[in-house]
């Protein structure tokens, strides 16, 4: 049993003091130095990327401004954009003061360099950029292990062929509705003027491959929907009118009683006397009335 005890703690032991080993060893790079990647615009794997101006943001977990100009160019060179078939595409890498842990690299097709090289950024087109495992942080960590990220552009033709498309259809949507406005706004006219439009069947079965016989029945069928909304329709105007004419009618009859004459409050049986009381004496007439002389003011006065 004793045997057996000691060989337990020795394997206890053991295990306790190779475990940290493994688990380091097991450990990346950056996962020592602390310092990694933590997105990118574009992300890896993406398509449909513009051609225009390409470059890619990248954001860091610690701050990537270089401490001074040297350690700018030793980071510049930890960058490094390809296409499909290895070849370099000129580029430049800009720092943020802005935004701590952001960079981005940019393609400089418009260098000398790169028009000597005739590099230029097609469309449908795979690039990687690689970030080398000596980039610095500005603590002084390095990443560790290097990274790359993948993505496609955009293919230019074919989206410019689809855009084509859609305009086409667009147009011809607008014709066929704008002729279906026009004709429908015919029909309602004719409708309300109470004329039929006339259709000549042979004309129509020539124009649509239909037989006589079915473009006439359809022309029937029409004409008669057509005179029953029209036949609805002065039905409703001469309701409308009748409803005004009535409405005039009662306007125009008197709306209160006649009185044959004046009745004393006594008649409605109120007890309630009035009493006159005169305030002023009568005026007799005078004698003497304004503007007026001789005869006429004298025959007057004796009236």
């Amino acid at each position: 049993m004793k045997r057996i005890g000691a060989l337990v703690c020795l394997m206890i032991m053991m295990v306790s003091v190779l475990a940290p080993a493994s688990f380091a060893a097991n450990e990346t790079d950056s996962q020592k130095t602390g310092f990694a990647i933590e997105q990118s615009v574009p992300h890896d794997k993406d398509k449909g990327v513009s051609v225009e101006n390409l470059s890619v943001k990248i954001y860091f977990n610690k701050d990537v401004m270089p401490a001074n100009e040297e350690v700018k160019r030793a980071n510049d060179k930890q960058f490094k954009l390809t296409d499909k078939n290895g070849k370099n595409v000129p580029i430049k890498v800009y720092y943020s003061d802005k935004e701590e842990g952001l960079l981005m690299v940019v393609s400089n097709v418009r260098s000398k360099e790169a028009r000597k090289a005739n590099s230029i950024i097609q469309g449908d087109m795979n690039y990687t950029l690689t970030i080398g495992k000596n980039l610095r942080a500005a603590d002084g960590s390095k990443l560790g292990e290097t990274e790359t990220i993948s993505f496609k552009t955009l293919d230019q033709q074919k989206s410019t062929k689809v855009y084509m498309i859609l305009m086409a259809v667009m147009m011809v949507g607008m014709v066929v509705f704008t002729t279906k406005s026009a004709k429908k706004a015919a029909e309602k006219e004719s409708q309300d003027s109470g004329k039929t439009q006339t259709v000549n069947p042979y004309k129509e079965a020539k124009r649509t491959g239909k037989s006589v016989e079915e473009i006439v029945a359809k022309d029937k069928q029409r004409k008669a929907k057509e005179a029953e909304a029209l036949a609805k329709k002065k039905a409703a105007e001469a309701e409308i009118m009748a409803e005004l004419e009535r409405e005039a009618a009662e306007e125009a009859a008197p709306s209160g009683k006649r009185v044959s004459g004046p009745r004393p409050i006594s008649a409605a049986g109120s007890e309630y006397k009035v009493k006159v009381v005169k305030t002023q004496p009568e005026k007799k007439p005078s004698t003497n009335p304004k503007n007026q002389t001789g005869k006429k003011k004298n025959s007057k006065g004796k009236k």
